[in-house]
């Protein structure tokens, strides 16, 4: 699922190290960007930027349908790991609560993130922390194999970022690790001090920058290492597909991100725009072209029509998860994208039935060694038809049952 590639970035570090004005001696961005740095209260206490579904169609899950799929998706905390409640917050929000100890609500699962002593309740004493501190500043503990404490470092970087700015929480909001106290702000601050040219992953730390600090326009990295916005869009156009997360996926997400957020602030040139529309309708060419009869896509689907043919030739990554997973993270980005790139409405129709179907049919114990790839798949159904998913599994609980 991690690319093969190592990703001249430097635009997207540069973006976002523009956060590092705040407390940080970085260059000032030009214009309308410094002045709002310049009083960093007022900059860090804005809300993330909002990006809100666009549609809601009945067809592509009813309401019984998304209950019945997030009556699926609890979270839980046995065993506990991060990259699970990474995405559990993603897909149920922080006000979520279940009625059952069994389930963390949203609160619980937010406290992990923001307060040591909560991550120590829930992953134990003994754990090391989330959140490590150094004369450079603070970052987040890594998954690494064969440590006995993987489960409890993030898998991807800036999966948590992105998570806390979707979850609507503020750069001014406290961050207490177990050496003091932060602010989420210093976190964002040496996100972009370290993003470097080669950086492995880079798709979250542009979905952060695009929540957090757009339109902030340009500024350097501690490597001096200059960048705008049109350039970190360039750069998420620039790699071929499947290069990135899960496909490339996070990818086309990222894209969307900041092309959603363009629309309330309008920093990015026509031609920027133009290229990010043109490249996803590209992308949703393909899918139409390598949709299975059955409804679902593949690893293979930027193939377009070749995908079949390379599905038999190479199976080994068609089978139900792999399914699951791609069909679900291309749901969610269209979700999201503005109507002049969409495929064609049964086409989407057709993928979310079938993930629909896959779903509630998954065995308990696939469910939840897949948790965070078939959570995309859950937000996706969701997204479509513009509900809170947690609102949307409440309502299901409340209604009558007939016999």
């Amino acid at each position: 699922m991690l690319s093969d590639l190592l990703r001249p970035l430097v635009p997207l570090l540069l973006l976002i190290a523009a956060c590092g004005a705040y407390r940080v001696a970085l260059p000032r961005p030009a214009g309308d960007a410094a002045q709002r740095l310049a009083k960093p209260d007022a900059a860090f206490d804005r809300p993330p930027t909002k990006i809100s579904p666009r549609y809601n169609d009945p067809r592509v899950a009813t309401d019984g349908q998304l209950h019945a799929v997030l009556a699926r998706m609890k979270p839980t905390l046995t065993p506990v790991d991060t990259n699970v409640l990474v995405h559990a917050l993603r897909l149920w929000g922080p006000r979520a609560e279940f009625g059952d100890s069994r389930y963390p609500s949203g609160p619980t699962m937010l406290g992990y993130f923001l307060d040591d002593a909560e991550f120590r309740r829930i992953a134990g004493a003994n754990t090391p922390p989330l959140f490590m501190r150094d004369k450079s500043g603070v970052r987040v503990r890594p998954w690494i194999e064969n440590s006995p404490y993987r489960l409890t470092g993030a898998v991807h970087t800036d999966d948590l970022l992105a998570t806390l700015a979707e979850s609507g929480v503020t750069l001014a909001t406290p961050l207490i690790t177990r050496d003091g106290a932060v602010s989420v702000a210093d976190l964002m601050r040496e996100t972009l001090a370290r993003f470097h040219r080669s950086q492995y992953e880079y798709e979250w730390t542009a979905i952060s920058y695009a929540r957090y600090l757009f339109p902030l326009s340009h500024w350097d990295n501690r490597f001096g290492q200059p960048i705008d916005t049109d350039a970190l869009a360039d750069e998420l156009l620039a790699q071929p597909m499947p290069n990135g997360v899960c496909g490339g996926a996070h990818r086309l997400e990222a894209l969307v991100v900041l092309l959603r957020a363009d629309d309330q602030y309008h920093a990015l040139s026509r031609r920027t725009r133009r290229k990010i529309t043109d490249y996803l309708t590209r992308m949703s060419g393909l899918l139409i072209a390598s949709q299975n009869s059955a409804g679902y896509w593949n690893r293979n689907w930027y193939l377009g029509s070749a995908a079949e043919a390379a599905n038999k030739t190479h199976n080994r990554q068609d089978g139900t998860y792999d399914r699951i997973l791609t069909t679900g993270h291309h749901l969610e980005w269209l979700a999201l994208a503005p109507p002049e790139v969409q495929p064609p409405r049964e086409t989407i129709v057709r993928a979310a039935q079938w993930v629909v179907r896959a779903m509630i049919a998954e065995d308990a114990n696939g469910l939840a060694m897949h948790y965070g790839p078939f959570s995309h798949a859950a937000r996706a159904l969701c997204l479509w038809r513009s509900k809170d998913p947690f609102e949307a599994w409440q309502a299901g609980e409340t209604q009558p049952i007939h016999h």
